[in-house]
């Protein structure tokens, strides 16, 4: 009985509201007069509450709209961003291009001025351990390279093809302790040995202390070892140290090339009837 009352109630009210409602909005189709006492009790009660419902649902409905706006905004934001990601990714690969046809110009122009034959290699590995100065490339037996062949690149010497597999080989760098080249001071014809200090020098060993060293003397190859034609740049000094109890004096020499950055190289596959002095010198 009483859930039934409740519900008789609430329909009530319902229609109440209706009335009161329809009985506003029938006012809209009444010729203008005065109103009379109940429609004014009626306007001035139920107006002011349902203007203020009218503006809360406005409001609800400009939250609405601009949280759409928003999610919009995001969803355009987010594509831009992507579209300058792609472009700046664009921009940085046509960068990359340029730089690269740079080295390979000035690898290919260096390739015409020597008189060997040579086989251009990409650098594949460098070492990963630091314990060696070495370098792999994408060279091998089937380009017929083998071991103790020059390696060079447009500034200057960078070693010698330590081992070989069919597709790649092994660089030995000459600023690897283990490498030795038979070198010559270009100024005054001076010769000695160079080999690797760290990854960034070299030393030139057995030059005596009474010989005539200045820094920024230019080091070339000598053609003397077997293994490195005469006239190969390989670096500069940079350092110069003299003991009175030693016999040789200690010259620190900056190589030319760059080996940390090394990308392209060229093979120089000497034949026996080559001339030692592939730069014409």
């Amino acid at each position: 009985m009483t859930e039934w009352l409740r519900r008789l109630r609430g329909a009530l009210l319902i229609l109440v509201f209706l009335s009161v409602f329809l009985y506003i909005f029938s006012l809209n189709f009444r010729p203008p007069e005065k109103m009379d006492v109940l429609q004014r009790f009626v306007v001035e009660t139920l107006v002011p509450p349902i203007k203020s419902v009218g503006r809360i649902a406005s409001f609800f409905e400009d939250l609405v709209k601009e949280y759409v706006w928003l999610r919009n905004l995001r969803s355009e934001n987010a594509l831009l961003r992507r579209q300058l990601a792609a472009t700046e990714q664009k921009l940085t690969d046509y960068q990359e291009a340029y730089i690269e046809n740079l080295r390979l110009r000035r690898l290919l122009d260096f390739k015409s001025s020597i008189h060997v034959d040579t086989v251009a290699a990409r650098v594949a590995l460098h070492d990963l351990t630091g314990w060696f100065q070495t370098v792999m490339v994408d060279k091998g037996f089937r380009d017929r390279i083998t071991s103790d062949m020059p390696v060079v690149n447009d500034e200057g010497v960078v070693g010698r093809i330590l081992d070989v597999s069919d597709r790649y080989s092994r660089i030995l760098l000459i600023t690897d302790p283990g490498s030795s080249v038979d070198a010559v001071i270009q100024r005054n014809r001076v010769r000695g040995v160079l080999s690797g200090k760290d990854a960034n020098s070299c030393i030139l060993k057995y030059v005596r202390g009474n010989v005539d060293v200045q820094v920024g003397d230019l080091i070339i190859t000598s053609g003397k070892d077997g293994v490195y034609p005469k006239g190969l740049r390989l670096g500069v000094v940079q350092g110069i140290f003299k003991d009175p109890v030693d016999l040789f004096q200690k010259i620190e020499v900056k190589p030319l090339v760059r080996l940390n950055a090394l990308e392209e190289v060229l093979i120089m596959k000497r034949e026996a009837n080559a001339p030692d002095d592939v730069m014409g010198n």
